[in-house]
């Protein structure tokens, strides 16, 4: 910066831009570091997108001005030197220490995820995960913080090729380079704050990571370079003026914003003009007070390491996390402070040397090959720590192992009653190998939702009837089953009872989603009401409809459930309640472990794995049960045979794995609970197979479609 006080020359660091640097990285860092009071820390990476966009665009419009065309090599190769190294680095350093410290279970996820942040596109990956169910009790991601480098990189991409697109129109039709320029992003900028808008009204999960929803505040750090002209305009107090409001603006955001704000939508306006004010009363007036402020020695050191404190602190703080999850304020402070003296290495051993490096600044196909061999090696460990994680495919299921059958007295078999045996503890005993493998316990899953029939919870559409029948396919009762996955989770149990019984079998089940049309997203409600309509038509209304949920059902909601199903109950369909199983706490572990997690960690001792239960959602199911005068089919007893033992519910049973996922069964073990639900069925006047000719074995699903 200039001590006169005119502008700096192009080229010449920024004091401001630095200072507003270190403050969106320490928001970031703070917030991640779990420091109370600064709830929208998060908004540090809406800060570093406005400045991303301004500098980029400084650099493409200065050179189309100057020479009439934009070198794409030159280009490419100073955003490879600028960001690679250091990225490269983390990346490699995070995927060594994931593969030492992470559970087995956890490798594959982040080898995909370190090959997705290698191709710039982990953004997209993560915003898949976020409307896939089975993602529900997933940990973060140790490389998540790549979404923005990912949606920036794409940024970067596009940007110059619509520039290049301008320059060509603008000498093709004799017009003005900066206006034709200012329309087209204007025009991208208004399109992206529109989507961005509606998309985080109807789509949270997935708008807050796709690069559509945050193009326009790189587009607004843009469209500044182009407003230069007009800023030179402002009179001082003017600029002064801005910049102060624009500070304030993101400390607004900073202390005001939460988790539960809607994001970005209209909320990330609050940052993103603030961070563009501030950026504007710099360019007119370089030294005013704010400025000043900002280009404090302090600033400018965090701001110079901004990057590589972004990349290092994310995956140091989520390691601890994982390792020491009881981790003190003071800890992960001290781990935040250590990532600063990572970054400051990272910038004078890798990231300037190799960015100045002689050979790389007058070569810049030379620099691109560094780069894409960088790629290529980063690419190469993530593929090595995905393709040696365990598979489910490789599992043998020894036949000695028959889950939760080993619970039920064979003698009581053909009684209405079935009892436990008498010494069902014996079937939880420590085995050689439990099925499936605890690594990847949350991959066994029932078969609606391998074979893609499950609706994602943003769904509104029913799936194509091609993928979603079960049982068997001649049989002359139709059945149909609603509601979330709680209800999905028992669909390869009722395919081998269909196969008995002769039920055809649809599925209709959504995420997060029981039969309801209040208390729960639009998106559900929507589903449900086209399932409604559907199950009311002629050729769609069953014989029979299966429904359960899981908790966060108020019994209030019993009406508009009824609404749903009485309809299809006029055309005199039956419906069949099954009782939701609650969810299971690790007594031995930290909460917010899995039991399949706790499993692959204490595989020589259960004990800590031995659970206590939370809330399921059998009240509402009960009263829906008493008002549709309809069974309610309650399994429970053969997944926690004894709710008041002092050590709480087993984690396995007859060497099979009881959860996969939050409260859901694995995929094993409700096959294994087969023939007790056929008895229960049975005995429920649902069913008709005699009780003497109930297949007691475990069956196996059907091979996947396609």
């Amino acid at each position: 910066m200039r001590p006169d006080g005119r502008r700096p020359a192009p080229g010449v660091l920024r004091g401001d831009i630095e200072g507003l640097r270190a403050i969106a990285v320490m928001m970031v860092l703070l917030y991640h570091a779990g420091l109370p009071g600064v709830s929208g820390g998060f908004a540090g990476v809406d800060v570093f997108f406005v400045i991303s966009g301004y500098l980029i665009t400084n650099q493409l419009v200065r050179e189309a001005s100057t020479n009439r065309r934009i070198s794409l090599t030159r280009f490419y190769a100073r955003r490879a030197r600028r960001l690679l190294p250091a990225a490269t680095l983390v990346l490699l350093t995070t995927t060594i220490a994931g593969w030492w410290l992470l559970p087995r279970g956890r490798h594959a996820e982040l080898g995909i995820d370190v090959l997705a942040a290698t191709g710039y596109v982990l953004n997209w990956s993560l915003a898949a995960r976020q409307v896939d169910y089975l993602a529900e009790d997933a940990a973060p991601s140790l490389v998540q913080h790549y979404w923005s480098l990912s949606v920036e990189e794409q940024f970067y991409v596009l940007w110059p090729l619509l520039i290049i697109a301008v320059l060509w129109a603008t000498h093709r039709y004799r017009l003005r380079l900066l206006p034709m320029l200012a329309l087209a992003l204007t025009l991208v900028v208004a399109t992206s704050l529109a989507w961005s808008v509606t998309s985080t009204a109807s789509s949270p999960q997935t708008a807050y990571f796709v690069t559509t929803t945050r193009v326009w505040q790189l587009g607004t750090g843009a469209l500044l370079v182009l407003a230069t002209p007009l800023l030179a305009r402002l009179p001082r107090p003017a600029a002064a003026t801005a910049a102060w409001a624009g500070l304030a603006l993101i400390a607004t955001t900073l202390f005001t914003t939460t988790t539960a704000t809607p994001w970005p939508g209209t909320a990330a306006l609050l940052p993103t003009l603030g961070t563009a004010a501030v950026i504007a009363g710099g360019a007119t007036w370089p030294t005013n007070p704010a400025a000043r402020l900002l280009s404090h020695r302090p600033m400018l050191f965090l701001g110079a390491i901004s990057y590589g404190l972004y990349l290092w602190h994310w995956p140091a703080l989520r390691l601890l996390a994982e390792t020491h999850p009881d981790a003190t304020l003071p800890t992960r402070l001290a781990v935040a402070a250590a990532s600063i003296l990572a970054a400051w290495a990272t910038l004078h051993l890798v990231e300037n040397p190799i960015r100045h490096h002689p050979a790389l600044t007058t070569d810049h196909r030379r620099t691109l090959l560094l780069g894409a061999t960088a790629m290529a090696l980063t690419a190469t460990t993530a593929t090595t720590l995905w393709a040696t994680a365990p598979t489910l495919d490789t599992q043998q299921v020894p036949v000695e192992q028959v889950g939760a059958i080993t619970l039920v007295d064979p003698l009581s078999r053909t009684d209405d009653d079935l009892r436990l045996v008498a010494d069902w503890r014996a079937t939880t005993a420590v085995v050689d190998q439990l099925v499936p493998d605890p690594a990847v316990a949350d991959e066994d899953l029932s078969v609606a939702y391998r074979d893609g029939c499950q609706v994602n919870t943003e769904g509104t559409e029913l799936k194509d009837d091609e993928v979603c029948w079960f049982g068997d396919p001649d049989g002359t009762v139709t059945v149909a089953l609603v509601g979330d996955s709680k209800m999905e989770q028992w669909s390869s149990a009722l395919h081998a009872v269909g196969l008995q019984e002769g039920w055809r079998i649809r599925g209709y089940t959504k995420s997060a989603c029981g039969f309801v049309t209040e208390g729960r997203s639009e998106s559900c409600h929507s589903y449900n009401r086209v399932l409604a309509e559907r199950l009311t038509e002629d050729e769609h209304t069953p014989d029979l409809i299966f429904t359960s949920l899981g908790s966060g059902y108020d019994p209030e909601m019993v009406d508009s459930a009824l609404s749903l199903l009485e309809p299809v109950l006029d055309r005199g369909a039956q419906v069949v309640v099954l009782a939701d199983n609650p969810g299971p706490r690790p007594q031995g572990m930290p909460e917010g472990t899995s039991v399949y997690q706790c499993l692959d960690v204490h595989r020589d001792d259960y004990g800590p794995c031995w659970a206590t239960l939370t809330s399921s959602g059998n009240p509402t199911l009960t009263e829906l049960a008493d008002r549709l005068e309809a069974p309610l089919v309650d399994l429970n007893r053969w997944v926690c045979p004894d709710p008041g033992e002092p050590q709480g519910c087993p984690p396995v049973v007859g060497g099979t794995v009881v959860y996969r996922q939050g409260s859901h069964l694995s995929g094993s073990y409700v096959r294994s609970l087969t023939p007790v639900l056929h008895h229960e069925l049975v005995v429920a006047d649902v069913a008709t197979t005699p009780l003497d000719q109930i297949r007691w074995t475990v069956p196996q699903d059907p091979p996947p479609r396609g």
